[in-house]
């Protein structure tokens, strides 16, 4: 099969994918890289493995959002968090950079209709385990 400008072939399961893909669409198999980057990092679906001090991403286009006029406003920043405490529902954490100063709750929870403002969907938000802080880095 023959692929377009800005399209690559999976050898596993010959799904077109975008030029830029780290894993197959259709069967996540990794890609050959040429420039060595790193494989696309698995998302984490069980937040109760998480401890505190932890270092974690929050993938943007995740969580809680408002829906207006069929466009979606996000809640929480994307970016670096170091988690605090870990709940059934969420995640307590703390910004792990400038740009994401401040404490704030990763909700983890089924998808539901908010019960305090039309129009908010409380949504799970998509984390990605990073590397652990170092000791001294860490809150207590």
């Amino acid at each position: 099969m023959k692929t377009k400008r800005g399209q690559k072939l999976c050898k596993k399961c010959n799904a077109i994918n975008g030029v830029r893909a780290y894993n197959c669409k259709e069967c996540d198999e990794p890609f050959e890289m040429k420039n060595g980057r790193k494989k696309k990092q698995q998302i984490i679906t069980d937040h109760m493995i998480l401890k505190k001090g932890d270092r974690i991403r929050v993938v943007g286009g995740s969580g809680p959002y408002y829906l207006s006029n069929d466009t979606k406003k996000y809640m929480t920043k994307r970016g670096e968090y170091i988690v605090s405490e870990v709940s059934h529902d969420g995640i307590d954490v703390h910004g792990g950079s400038l740009y994401n100063a401040g404490h704030s709750f990763l909700y983890m929870g089924k998808v539901k209709q908010s019960s305090l403002i039309d129009g908010l969907k409380c949504s799970p938000h998509k984390i990605i385990l990073l590397n652990n802080v170092s000791p001294h880095l860490r809150r207590t």
